[in-house]
């Protein structure tokens, strides 16, 4: 099973992008018969690292919306590889992906492949609704699902 956990706040206006296109990832990967758990959180924290060590899961993706940067031409969802965090990290409020599978790591001994998934964003004031260039990268971002899946090669899926 691959897990799928998004996180944002859908009443920060573009902050929900990443609680958005999870949508769209599980419904096409549910399509094509991929076994697939979602977690919607407002932030990650280290009580998911349970989930993650779980022996069923095969694969972990996260889905976050990320702050375009000044210049940033080509505003685009973006699928990047992580691995566990080399450093030690220390108990908070926020963590990040890459700490969250070395407390799964350090804790339960589980060590799946994982990756991260951002929609560029720029609006994260109070309301509901996502900008134009969050609307247009998800549009963009149809065929994400399957390109993903073609990235995990622990389920046989690479092209």
């Amino acid at each position: 099973m691959i897990l799928l956990i998004s996180y944002g706040n859908d009443l920060r206006r573009d902050d929900g992008a990443g609680l958005v296109l999870a949508d769209l990832i599980e419904q096409s990967w549910r399509i094509h018969q991929v076994a697939v758990k979602r977690l919607s959180v407002h932030q990650l924290l280290p009580e998911l690292a349970e989930e993650i060590a779980r022996p069923e899961v095969f694969a972990v993706v996260f889905v976050d919306a990320r702050a375009v940067e000044a210049g940033e031409i080509d505003p685009r969802v973006r699928i990047q590889p992580l691995s566990v965090a080399s450093q030690s990290p220390s108990l908070g409020h926020h963590l990040d992906p890459a700490t969250l599978l070395a407390y799964a790591d350090w804790l339960y001994a589980g060590r799946p492949p994982a990756w991260l998934v951002t929609v560029p964003a720029a609006d994260f004031g109070y309301g509901e609704g996502l900008s134009e260039m969050v609307q247009q990268a998800l549009a963009a971002a149809q065929a994400l699902p399957l390109e993903l899946l073609a990235q995990l090669p622990i389920l046989g899926l690479e092209s």
